[in-house]
């Protein structure tokens, strides 16, 4: 396999040439992000439905139909002011595949009727959206660090639903004439070929385009911890997110030690983490009990968060071990063997991406739409194995004080509300 990855005015192609391969995939992020609103984020979430929803001759039924012939695949996700395509295929039909993708980009209709439904479906998975206690946790967290015209501040449903219905067709080709715009990240995986017919597609699509450098709106807030809890009587558990905000870009040397950190804490999957082994294992107290670093991306920095769920009447007990733990490893640090430990798990899931070439193709993405050049994407990974157990704990001392941590939890709080609110008074 032969990486690569070229800059140009107004976009960037990273590629993966497998010339063993038989399949075809194509990630595209855009930074859509000028100034958060509530109109601006119900036309958002409108917008994905809408690119799908016809394009040049073809109505949605027909364009979806024609991309199910192919036994191919396109995905449109908008959220966080970014938008992301996902397209796959067999190499066979990849070229027909970018057709569809290209006329759906250039020529989309955003019919009346369709943006009639597509408001009716939106408000519907708003609704739906009241019974949603994981997203609610993680929504009311973020809250807390952001303010209302950044990209991770998260509208009430009320006020998005409101929206939805004042949402206009221009409203919608706006954004997509802003996506047309600014910068595009293009990452793709399969055979030569494929990279180049995906890279011949790209600078058709964006050889004429003067790029919108327009500013994007980052409004960090400098809130005290606290404790919010969103009470939902209809779910069984209380999820809970939990976190602080990190104010660090992907490229700052404490990042790697203190991913480092936060793995041996509460990594991300499986069971190899300390709150797994004991909030879960010992103490029976959850199912599930994770952490990582969000929101970071490019010069602006993100959050520290654990997501996890517990018993309305375990929740106190359940948040005090998961608080335990945090204070453990922020006063005594790491020990030898878990740092012995971390260096083969991490060493071993970078290495275990090479088994996959979409697996391989997701990771380049990440770090291609972060502006990641080959050469410091190397470097970066090679810290894993540099860094040192000192550099570890020195972050964990500098970013996971307990003492900044808030607490977010969504679900049936209302008979332990008060019980929670003390518990956190105790702690903070």
């Amino acid at each position: 396999m032969k990486k690569d990855l070229k800059q140009y005015d107004n976009y960037s192609l990273a590629s993966i040439a497998d010339t063993g391969s038989k399949t075809a995939k194509v990630k595209i992020t855009i930074d859509i992000h000028t100034k958060n609103s509530a109109s601006n984020q119900a036309a958002c979430l409108m917008l994905a439905d809408a690119l799908l929803s016809g394009a040049g001759k073809y109505g949605r039924d027909e364009f979806l139909n024609e991309i199910n012939k192919l036994g191919a695949s396109i995905n449109v996700h908008v959220g966080q002011g970014y938008l992301s395509f996902t397209l796959r295929s067999t190499e066979a039909v990849f070229p027909k595949l970018l057709k569809l993708f290209e006329l759906m980009v250039s020529q989309p209709t955003f019919s009346v009727s369709e943006i009639k439904r597509i408001k009716t479906t939106t408000k519907n998975e708003l609704h739906q959206a009241r019974e949603n206690s994981k997203e609610a946790a993680l929504d009311n967290l973020r809250n807390l660090f952001y303010g209302k015209e950044d990209r991770h501040y998260s509208y009430t449903i009320d006020e998005l639903i409101a929206a939805v219905d004042t949402t206009s067709k221009a409203d919608i080709a706006k954004i997509h004439q802003l996506a047309l715009a600014r910068m595009w990240f293009v990452s793709v995986g399969g055979s030569k070929k494929t990279v180049t017919a995906c890279n011949d597609t790209a600078n058709k699509l964006r050889r004429q385009v003067k790029p919108n450098n327009s500013v994007t709106t980052s409004q960090r807030r400098t809130t005290s911890p606290k404790i919010t809890l969103e009470n939902i009587p209809s779910r069984q558990n209380i999820d809970f997110s939990i976190g602080t905000a990190i104010p660090l870009e992907v490229t700052d040397p404490d990042f790697v030690p203190l991913s480092f950190g936060i793995a041996v804490l509460a990594k991300w999957g499986g069971f190899a983490g300390r709150l797994m082994s004991t909030v879960r294992e010992k103490e029976g107290l959850t199912y599930g009990i994770y952490g990582k670093l969000e929101g970071i991306h490019g010069t602006e920095t993100g959050y520290f968060r654990i997501m996890t769920f517990f018993a309305p009447d375990k929740a106190k007990l359940a948040l005090t071990s998961t608080f335990r733990e945090i204070n453990d490893i922020y006063r005594k640090g790491i020990t030898d063997a878990e740092f012995k430990r971390f260096k083969t798990i991490l060493h071993t899931g970078q290495m275990l991406l090479n088994d996959s070439l979409s697996r391989q193709l997701d990771d380049l993405h990440s770090y291609h739409q972060a502006g990641f050049t080959l050469e410091k994407i190397q470097t970066h990974k090679a810290k894993i194995n540099t860094v040192t157990k000192k550099e570890v704990n020195t972050a964990i001392k500098k970013y996971l004080n307990p003492a900044d941590m808030s607490v977010s939890g969504a679900g049936p709080t209302k008979a332990v509300k008060k019980e929670l609110e003390n518990w956190y008074k105790s702690v903070s």
